[in-house]
């Protein structure tokens, strides 16, 4: 773990190191990197729930936080997509990583696809789990559910409108509701969360979720974000990279896959059945076999890959 200076930011960078697989992937003493990319109010942390340490088999990884989470810096402004992505590509540029395989969860799957966009030749491939995609889908149909009389009197208590928190929002009003409920609602919080939402806690700790709220209430994130351009339809449709689009069946994010996977015809994608948006942490499975089995066919040059995309549906 080291902290790496870009565009006046220290950001929280972790290195895992290749393993050595037990049987050889291709004949490169150098694999291209593979780098992880987080999503909003989340951490680095989220990739070793979803399996990293297996990933490295096909490569060495990096792992990071974004300005503004986990132990990197927080900046007052710079939260645009655009902004994110410069940080991506200076880092790249600190640690010699003249290209990569970019795998990314939610928010972290437009910093890449900005990335992919803008800088082509820094990508080798891209893996998008539950991706958003914001000039596509502009806004997110959070699932509230109807709740009991002392649930409500309880949310009540902590100064949370039910009405707030099951509005059409940009995913920052949900998440901070959330944050509220961890921060302030002690041992009720996962009854609170279940009622609501149907999930368990988001934050790995309380000082997770004021961190959020302060990055949110205290900063010019939540402007910048609503103030990029991240990627336009017409940007998507250039795009030729080799790309795996995964995203939960129950996920709110389903539309933007749907929408991307039309727009990139080249790309893999498959919906998995049963899960919701956090599935590479509360399922980590079935999102390392077929990110595995994608870098592998991309790592080997298979043929395969982008004349049948329906190779990796058929496998998986």
């Amino acid at each position: 773990m080291r902290k790496v200076s870009v565009n006046g930011v220290q950001l929280n960078v972790t290195e895992i190191s290749r393993r050595a697989p037990r049987r050889a992937i291709d004949d490169r003493r150098h694999p291209t990197p593979i780098i992880f990319i987080h999503g909003l109010a989340a951490s680095s942390a989220f990739w070793y729930a979803a399996g990293a340490n297996f990933i490295s088999l096909l490569g060495p990884c990096y792992l990071y936080d974004l300005r503004g989470h986990g132990k990197s810096e927080t900046p007052q402004v710079g939260y645009r997509i655009e902004d994110m992505a410069d940080d991506l590509i200076a880092l790249m540029d600190d640690t010699g990583i003249e290209k990569a395989h970019l795998v990314s969860h939610s928010f972290g799957g437009m910093i890449a696809l900005k990335v992919a966009v803008s800088n082509p030749e820094r990508v080798e491939s891209l893996a998008l789990a539950d991706v958003r995609l914001r000039q596509i889908q502009t806004g997110l149909q959070i699932a509230s559910h109807t709740v009991p009389p002392d649930v409500k009197q309880r949310l009540s208590e902590l100064g949370i409108d039910l009405e707030d928190s099951s509005y059409k929002d940009d995913g920052v009003g949900y998440l901070q509701t959330v944050a509220r409920i961890e921060a302030q609602a002690g041992d009720d919080a996962e009854t609170l969360l279940q009622a609501l939402y149907r999930h368990a806690r988001v934050f790995r700790s309380r000082r997770s979720a004021l961190r959020w709220l302060s990055l949110t209430e205290n900063t010019d994130f939540v402007q910048s974000l609503r103030a990029s351009r991240g990627v336009e339809a017409t940007d998507l449709q250039g795009l030729t990279v080799p790309m795996l689009i995964l995203v939960g069946a129950n996920s709110p994010v389903l539309p933007s896959a749907r929408s991307l996977a039309r727009l990139c015809p080249h790309a893999i994608y498959r919906e998995i059945p049963n899960v919701g948006h956090f599935f590479p942490i509360s399922h980590p499975r079935r999102f390392l076999i077929p990110t595995m089995r994608f870098l592998r066919a991309v790592i080997r040059k298979d043929p395969r890959l982008n004349a049948n995309r329906e190779m990796m549906k058929s496998r998986a």
